[in-house]
């Protein structure tokens, strides 16, 4: 009779220990998600991405992090010098500055830590992907929605993102491309706006006491573009013919109201997913795309389904 207890026992804790292993396999691989700002509905939207993949894989345990400033490249340096320092499996990173964070990128790869680079490329270091759209894309499709818009004749603005960012540059360089395909097209100013609605507001106050024929504005991504669109607003300005980049309820609502005339949209989830799932991929030893590029979509109120 004791000896069944025993062997009972035995089976019992047998079984809680297994149960207990199991459990602590489930989140096998640790992968650092690094944004560029926890106060931006983009990074957010992308954070709700990443916190999907989370769930979907029991392999992973995504640890999601940002600067405290928004769009800092030396905290976000350190948070990356911190995931080396915890030893993470990976790193997915969208870089604020991609020229700024290749040192950090660096001594990732001398720890033998993989890098995917999401939305935003990096300038140099060892990158396993880069998931996101093809940022010169981005911006001539932009340009060439306003051109025609515009009938292919008038004067317009362009707000660039952050200096030093890779998804500004590539978007203004297609952008202009984009602009001088139309000879009756005219940019008669192009300022960086830091990816900020602050900014983009600031700016578009300065524009329009600076210029008095203003036919259209395009700005390259959706918080320069509602900041943009403030300015405009209080100005009585409805007459401007305003494009923007990225979609959330706010730009929704302006596109259905006429205020903005058209955005695209990038998939921004679904960048924070394939970039997190790819991450594991590699870590199980499948081979991954060094380039997975998403389709880019421009919206108008005609096909607006937000």
């Amino acid at each position: 009779m004791f000896k069944n207890i025993a062997r009972c026992v035995i089976v019992v804790f047998l079984s809680l220990v297994l149960s207990f292993c199991e459990a602590a396999e489930e989140k096998q691989y640790k992968i650092a998600f690094i944004v560029k700002s926890l106060q931006s509905p983009f990074f957010l939207s992308m954070m709700e991405g990443a916190e999907q993949c989370d769930r979907d894989f029991d392999e992973i345990s995504v640890d999601i992090l940002a600067p405290q400033t928004p769009y800092n490249i030396d905290e976000q340096i350190q948070l990356v010098e911190q995931s080396i320092t915890n030893k993470v499996d990976a790193i997915v990173i969208t870089p604020c500055d991609s020229m700024g964070i290749v040192p950090a990128i660096k001594k990732a790869n001398a720890a033998n830590i993989p890098v995917i680079t999401s939305n935003t490329k990096s300038a140099g270091g060892t990158i396993l992907s880069f998931v996101g759209v093809e940022n010169y894309d981005v911006g001539h499709s932009l340009a060439v929605a306003l051109c025609e818009k515009l009938n292919g004749a008038g004067n317009v603005l362009l707000m660039e993102g952050r200096a030093g960012n890779s998804t500004s540059e590539e978007r203004v360089a297609g952008a202009k491309d984009g602009f001088a395909e139309f000879p009756g097209i005219t940019l008669i100013d192009s300022q960086p706006g830091d990816w900020e609605r602050a900014k983009g507001m600031t700016v578009m106050e300065n524009w329009l006491q600076t210029y008095d024929d203003i036919d259209g504005v395009l700005t390259l991504t959706n918080d320069m573009g509602l900041g943009a669109l403030e300015a405009l607003r209080a100005a009585g300005r409805d007459d401007i013919i305003s494009i923007t980049f990225d979609i959330d309820e706010y730009v929704a609502e302006a596109i259905q109201n006429g205020e903005i005339y058209a955005t695209g949209n990038q998939n921004e989830k679904s960048q924070a997913y394939i970039a997190i799932a790819s991450a594991l991929f590699h870590l199980k030893g499948y081979a991954v795309d060094t380039n997975q590029i998403l389709p880019i979509k421009v919206i108008t109120k005609e096909n607006l389904s937000f």
